[in-house]
């Protein structure tokens, strides 16, 4: 017999044998239904609440005197059900009045706020996203404020009261004269405030704030309302860019505190080790952390149809709870153990933020352990509107979360389509197979296809609703990365528990989790660049999907259909090798021989390497010694893409930098740099002799010394010996930069030298200190110039190009930025000279080689 290697099941096929898959349709389902319908229809058609309890008295009276009569009394609890889902959804919403803050949405003059941070803040490269509970507001004059805004409201005929997912709009433009000369006192306020405030200071939970800014009505887009958005978080007000004031910290609930120290201390481990992107993906796939992964990125695996893994999911959920059962099986006896893994279940849920796809998951995971407790076979249909309902009771709104539309059709794809699918399978290759070859193949296909064609039948024309495009290669994707996600979240979780207690021994099985991470990344890459991987075909009306989602119906119950063949008995399993041991064994010598021959294959080459790394509008160079040592000039505005260009350019096992060059304080060279002392051992540390006086700079300087590091401040005339005959001289700041005030000015500038090649770094110097170089008699003869200043029209002047006499210019600069970079004008002289122009916005990461004579390159694109 032919033996293979197990494959972990697919996405929620755990979950999915657990339950017997023929549900009969029971009043739970018909109740669900109706529940969700009435919510739809409240808020589509507006329905006021006096329409629903006029036919609530009737549905209840029908159930009643009709109760022996099965048809009369569904069709009275289905419209029940309806009527109540109206009802819920329509008290769901909050009442605006003057002690809610959304009243005060677009008023024309500043406000101060007081509030707590009452959610993980969400940390973004040039921003923090704030929660605020909002505790009082201080407006001028408060009482000439609130009648202004009534009056205003009775002019304009304006409920207080919001309308199901659309909050009113506020301050329909008043005269600014009539705010002037009025001061006042604070009010108390309550409701959820959505703060976008600076990047730095760090902001945390528990923090008490004073905001001083303007109060917005959250904006809505052609294609996309943010308003509608953050109403299903219970957030009709928001603030941008605040003067924030810390008034205390440690406000909240220490249970919460702890649930977030505890995360934020488990992604800090997995960046520690493991490179990027894997390690922004492993951050959602077990921590449901997605900020963190590159926005490039993130659109191939929109493309490819697979940015569900990156969520968790229901086979998060799955694999939680049977490890759970095991282990509490082990430990505490058969008759604890569901109990035990209800319990990690739940904490899990909260653990990684509870949004609506895992809370489904969570309460259908839940759920089947508990039917496992009692002892009493769980029905997927039932269990799956049960989640439904218990979700819509918290939140009404819940029911527009794409994530919680995705999650319920797929999750009902596995349920009512898999089974005939397997079915008419099953009888399709009967006839043309011999038996003995029927159940490996049967095995194959249900556990690699047909779970995944049926989520993504069933799920196709939501997608193509909602973002109007189709990825023809999204099946043959999932198929390739799926069986890898089982191994990621265990190998994921057991590197990151042990990095927590000790850090080498995490990075050392950090390899382990890194391979099929790093598989999954390539094939998403890979695929997403084929011709016509994913096209546009625009947004489906709701019409035509719903006759898309009837005919799927219509092909359930064709593919259900009675047939005189012999039925399929019990499941196919794919053959295993040997005993568990066995296969840990074959499996674990098999990868240490596979990232042993990978570590072969990054070991240094003798060649200095410099990369300019394609890092948006800003510098990041990487520079890679013959001997293997690495030395990184800036790191650019963003932490995100600073962290996925090292992690390509770097050997995957490698988590230090023997010397980190600051060129200056500007946020396009030092923004990268803060969050990157967290991730890497960095060794000594250059920068420039001025100091910053901005947020960043100070972030920048609280860093170093948590990780004590003492840095050197370059000098005009200091020699590196970098070894191997490379050698770095400084040629600014120094006496061409004296009496310059401008940060740009005094930036690090770097010639960098190997037998016959140079490189000339040069910063963001502008013409005053190239001349001042000239005059100066520095050695500014290079063959490669990173063009000064991202080619601004400030810098590059004809005598320094004259004197430099580059055969190839770099330009670091990101696409369509808002300077104009590289200016015309630069270009014009670079072309007059006949110089080589390679811009990182055209070609992505530029990467020159030499061995000190000859020079190589290799770009991205």
């Amino acid at each position: 017999m032919l033996l293979l290697p197990v494959i972990p099941p697919s996405k929620s096929n755990m979950l999915l044998h657990s339950f017997y898959p023929h549900d009969p349709m029971t009043p739970l389902i018909w109740f669900g239904i109706a529940w969700l319908l009435g919510i739809i229809l409240a808020d589509s058609l507006h329905v006021p609440n006096v329409l629903f309890v006029s036919l609530v008295l009737p549905a209840l009276s029908a159930m009643i005197l009709y109760r022996h009569e099965p048809r009369i009394k569904q069709s009275a609890m289905f419209g029940l059900a309806l009527c109540l889902g109206g009802l819920w959804l329509n008290t769901f919403q909050p009442t605006i009045d003057q002690n809610y803050i959304a009243y005060y949405n677009d008023q024309p003059d500043w406000v101060t706020v007081v509030g707590t941070v009452v959610d993980e803040p969400d940390m973004r490269d040039y921003h923090i996203n704030l929660r605020v509970w909002v505790e009082s507001i201080q407006f001028d004059d408060l009482s000439k404020v609130i009648r202004l805004k009534e009056a205003m409201n009775e002019d304009a005929g304006v409920s207080n009261t919001l309308p199901p997912s659309v909050p009113p709009a506020r301050g329909e433009a008043s005269s600014p004269s009539l705010w002037e000369g009025v001061r006042g006192r604070a009010k108390p306020t309550e409701g959820l405030l959505l703060v976008r405030a600076p990047r730095y200071p760090e902001r945390f939970y528990g923090d008490k704030l004073a905001l001083h800014g303007q109060i917005e009505t959250p904006p809505e887009f052609e294609d996309f309302s943010y308003k509608d958005y953050l109403a299903r978080f219970g957030i009709h007000a928001m603030m941008h860019r605040p003067r924030v004031e810390l008034l205390a910290a440690e406000q909240a609930n220490p249970f919460w505190a702890s649930m977030y120290a505890f995360k934020r201390r488990a992604s800090q481990t997995i960046n520690q080790i493991l490179p990027e992107p894997q390690a922004s993906l492993l951050n959602g796939i077990l921590l449901g952390i997605e900020t963190g992964i590159p926005r490039d990125l993130y659109d191939l695996f929109n493309l490819t149809g697979t940015s569900h893994i990156i969520v968790i999911s229901g086979s998060n959920i799955a694999l939680v709870a049977a490890i759970l059962l095991l282990l509490g099986q082990y430990l505490f006896g058969k008759r604890h153990a569901p109990l035990i893994a209800m319990v990690g279940i739940v904490l899990y849920t909260l653990l990684v933020g509870a949004d609506a796809a895992v809370s489904r998951a969570a309460l259908m995971g839940g759920l089947w352990v508990f039917s496992i407790w009692i002892g009493r076979p769980g029905m997927a249909l039932n269990t799956l509107f049960a989640a439904a309902i218990a979700l819509t009771l918290f939140n009404p709104l819940i029911v527009w979360d794409v994530g919680f539309q995705l999650s319920f059709l797929a999750t009902m794809g596995l349920i009512v389509l898999v089974p005939p699918l397997q079915e008419n399978t099953f009888r399709l290759l009967r006839r043309r197979l011999h038996w003995r070859r029927l159940g490996l193949t049967m095995a194959l296909l249900s556990e690699l296809l047909l779970i995944t064609l049926a989520a993504q039948i069933i799920t196709g024309p939501l997608i193509v609703y909602h973002f109007g495009r189709f990825s023809l290669v999204s099946l043959l994707t999932n198929l390739l990365i799926l069986p890898a996600q089982p191994p990621i979240m265990l190998l994921g979780a057991l590197a990151t528990g042990t990095g927590m207690l000790w850090l080498p021994l995490g990075q050392l099985l950090g390899g382990l989790v890194w391979l099929p991470l790093a598989w999954t990344v390539w094939i998403v890459e890979t695929t997403a660049l084929w011709p016509y991987a994913s096209l546009d075909v625009g947004r489906l009306p709701v019409w035509l999907m719903l006759i898309l989602y009837l005919t799927i119906a219509g092909g359930v119950w064709w593919l259900k259909r009675p047939s005189d063949d012999v039925p399929m008995s019990g499941r196919f399993h794919l053959p295993t090798i040997g005993s568990l041991k066995t296969r840990l064994m074959l499996g674990g010598t098999l990868t240490i021989a596979l990232l042993i021959w990978l570590v072969v294959l990054s070991m240094p080459d003798g060649y200095l390497h410099v990369a300019f790394l394609d890092v948006g509008q800003g510098d990041a160079i990487l520079v890679t010694l013959p001997d293997g040592r690495q030395m990184l000039i800036d790191g650019g505005p963003s932490a995100t893409m600073l962290n996925w260009r090292l992690g390509q350019e770097l050997p995957f096992w490698d988590k230090s930098l023997d010397l980190l060059i600051s060129t200056h304080s500007d946020m396009d060279h030092l923004g990268g740099l803060v969050d990157l002392l967290d991730r890497y051992t960095v060794e000594q540390v250059l920068e420039t002799d001025v100091v910053g006086d901005s947020a960043l700079y100070r972030a920048w300087q609280t860093q170093l010394e948590t990780h004590q590091l003492k840095p050197t401040v370059g000098q005009a005339g200091q020699v590196l010996s970098l070894g191997q005959g490379v050698t770095a001289t400084i040629l600014n700041p120094g006496q061409a930069s004296a009496g310059e005030s401008a940060p740009n000015q005094h930036s690090i500038v770097l010639r960098l030298e190997m037998g016959t090649v140079s490189f000339l770094l040069t910063g963001d110097i502008e013409q005053e200190v190239e001349q001042k170089l000239l005059w100066g008699d520095a050695p500014l003869s290079a063959t490669v110039l990173k063009s000064p200043h991202h080619g601004s029209f400030t810098s590059s002047s004809e005598p320094f190009l004259e004197a430099v006499e580059p055969r190839i210019v770099v330009i670091q600069v990101g696409s369509d930025n808002r300077f104009g970079h590289p200016r015309p004008e630069v270009l014009e002289r670079y072309a007059a000279r006949g110089i080589v122009v390679l811009r990182t916005d055209e070609r992505g990461t530029i990467e020159l080689i030499t061995d000190g004579q000859r020079l190589w390159l290799e770009t991205a694109h």
